[in-house]
C-alpha cells in the first residue's frame, strides 16, 4: 500500500490573495481557483477515480483476464500516492523511459526552476496537466491495461443521457440547411460553444446533463456571450481561397454533448460548402476526465449508427460515410495537444504540427484549457488584445469557443470585469459566461 503521508497546513508561500496582475496563475494564490483546484478538486478526482477502478474491477478483470487483479491493485496504491503528493505539494518527478512522449515531459520538467518544480508552486496549467498525465503513467506501462481509459464510462455516459437534446438539434439542422445564412452559422457556433459547458472535469466526473431545447438555450444565454466575434469568425470562413480544398481543424475538447455538437457544425460547414474537410484533432490518452480521444470519437459515431431512433442512426452513418470520403478526417495522433506547452512554444516544440495547421483556413480551438494553452496560464489585464496574448501563435486564422471557467481572460471592454464582478465574484469559474474570440492571419 502507499506510504501514508499526513497532510499538513499550507505552507508559508501560499499566500492567502488573489493571483497578482502578470504572474502566472499558481495555487501559491489561495484565492484563487487554481488553488482550489489543486487544493480539492484535483485530490476528489483522483479519489473519484481510484473509486471507479475499485468499483469496476470486476468488469475490468472480465474483459483483461484474471491475471490482472494484483496490477490493478498496484495501479490504486500508485493513484493513492499521487494523491498524498499533490495534497503535500510534492516535486513533480521525472517520468522512467524515453518512449513516447516521456523524453518532452522530462525535457519540460527539467526546464523549471528548483523553486517551481511542486505542484503549488509551479504554474497551474502546468502542474495539472501533469497530474493527468502522471495518472496515465500508471497504466502505460502495462502490456494490456496500456489500452484501458479509465474514463470512458463517464464519457459514455454523458453520451447517452445527452440523445434528447441531440434529436432536437438534428431536426434544427435539417431545417437550417434548407436555408445557408450567416444566421444559421452563428447559431451554431453558439450551440457549440455553449456545448463545452458539460465538462467532468469541473464537476469532478459527474454527469451533466443539458435540461431544455439546445436552440432555446442558445437564445436565452446570448446576452452572457461577453465576447462575440462571430461575425469575425463567419467572415473568415467566407473568405477562404476556392481554388484550394478549404480545411478547417477542430481541437476538440470533451467528449459526449459537446463533441456532438462538433460535428454537428462540422457537418453544416461541409454542407454550406463552406469547408471540404474537417479534421478532428483528439486527445492520445485519457485527459481531463471528458477530454475526447480516438476511440471515444469512434464510440460516438458507432452508438448513433446503432442506436434505435432512425434519424440518430442515419446521421451515424452519415458522419461514418464522411470519413470515408475524406470530408471528415481524425488527425493524427499527437501528444502535444497532451504536453504541457502553451500554443506560443508550438513552432519550436513542435514545428510540423505548426506546419500543418498553417495550412488549413481556419482552426477552432475548444474549450477553457485549450483557451488556457492559447494565452498561458497568466494573469492579463482583462482589456489586453487576444492578438497580444497570443505571444505570436497564429500559423492561420484561428477562432476559440469557449466557456469560461478558469480566471484567465482577455479581450474584454473596458469597465466590463467590474460590471461582471458586480453580478458575481465567481463570474469566471462557474462556466454561466461564454467567449468568440478570433485572430485573423494576414497572408
Amino acid at each position: 500500500m502507499a506510504r501514508e503521508v499526513l497532510c499538513k497546513p499550507d505552507p508559508s508561500y501560499i499566500m492567502d490573495i488573489k493571483t497578482p496582475r502578470h504572474n502566472f496563475l499558481s495555487a501559491r494564490y489561495k484565492q484563487s481557483f487554481a488553488y482550489k483546484t489543486m487544493k480539492i478538486r484535483l485530490p476528489k478526482i483522483l479519489q473519484n477515480t481510484i473509486g471507479d477502478i475499485t468499483n469496476n474491477c470486476n468488469n475490468i478483470i472480465a474483459e483483461f483476464g484474471e491475471v490482472i487483479r494484483k496490477d490493478i491493485l498496484t495501479i490504486v496504491d500508485n493513484i493513492l500516492q499521487l494523491k498524498c503528493e499533490l495534497e503535500n505539494d510534492h516535486i513533480m518527478e521525472s517520468f522512467e523511459g524515453i518512449d513516447g512522449d516521456k523524453r518532452l515531459w522530462n525535457s519540460f520538467l527539467n526546464d523549471l526552476d528548483d523553486d517551481s518544480n511542486t505542484f503549488f508552486k509551479t504554474c497551474w496549467l502546468y502542474s495539472e496537466c501533469y497530474i493527468y498525465r502522471r495518472l496515465y503513467y500508471f497504466f502505460e506501462n502495462h502490456k494490456v491495461l496500456k489500452a484501458y481509459d479509465y474514463f470512458s464510462q463517464n464519457k459514455q455516459n454523458a453520451f447517452v443521457i445527452s440523445v434528447e437534446p441531440m434529436l432536437e438539434i438534428i431536426h434544427g439542422l435539417e431545417s437550417m440547411k434548407s436555408y445557408i445564412s450567416d444566421d444559421n452559422l452563428q447559431i451554431l457556433l453558439k450551440l457549440n460553444l455553449w456545448g463545452n459547458r458539460c465538462d467532468l472535469s469541473i464537476s469532478s466526473g459527474k454527469e451533466v446533463k443539458l435540461n431544455g431545447n439546445p436552440f432555446e438555450l442558445v437564445k436565452n444565454l446570448d446576452k452572457r456571450v461577453i465576447i462575440d466575434k462571430s461575425s469575425q469568425v463567419i467572415e473568415i470562413l467566407k473568405s477562404a481561397d476556392r481554388r484550394n480544398d478549404i480545411v478547417i481543424e477542430f481541437i476538440c475538447d470533451n467528449a459526449g454533448y459537446e463533441l456532438f455538437t462538433d460535428f454537428i457544425l462540422a457537418d453544416y460547414l461541409i454542407e454550406s460548402k463552406l469547408a471540404d474537410k474537417v479534421r478532428f484533432n483528439l486527445k492520445a490518452i485519457p485527459w481531463f476526465i471528458s477530454d475526447a480521444t480516438i476511440n471515444d470519437f469512434r464510440w460516438s459515431l458507432q452508438f448513433m449508427k446503432d442506436h434505435a431512433t432512425p434519424v440518430l442512426r442515419e446521421y451515424g452513418k452519415k458522419w461514418q460515410k464522411f470519413i470515408v470520403e475524406n470530408k471528415f478526417e481524425v488527425a493524427n495522433i499527437n501528444n502535444f495537444w497532451t504536453s504541457p506547452y502553451e500554443y506560443y512554444r508550438m513552432s519550436e516544440i513542435d514545428p510540423d504540427l505548426y506546419k500543418r495547421l498553417s495550412i488549413s483556413h481556419l482552426v477552432i480551438f475548444k474549450g477553457d484549457l485549450n483557451y488556457r494553452k492559447l494565452i498561458s496560464d497568466f494573469s492579463w489585464d482583462f482589456t489586453e488584445s487576444f492578438e497580444t496574448c497570443l505571444r505570436g501563435f497564429l500559423p492561420t486564422n484561428i477562432c476559440s469557443l469557449r466557456t469560461v471557467k478558469a480566471d484567465v481572460i482577455c479581450g474584454l471592454l473596458e469597465g466590463q470585469a467590474d460590471i461582471l464582478e458586480k453580478e458575481s465574484k465567481d463570474w469566471m469559474i462557474t462556466g454561466e459566461y461564454g467567449t468568440i474570440q478570433c485572430a485573423n492571419k494576414i497572408r
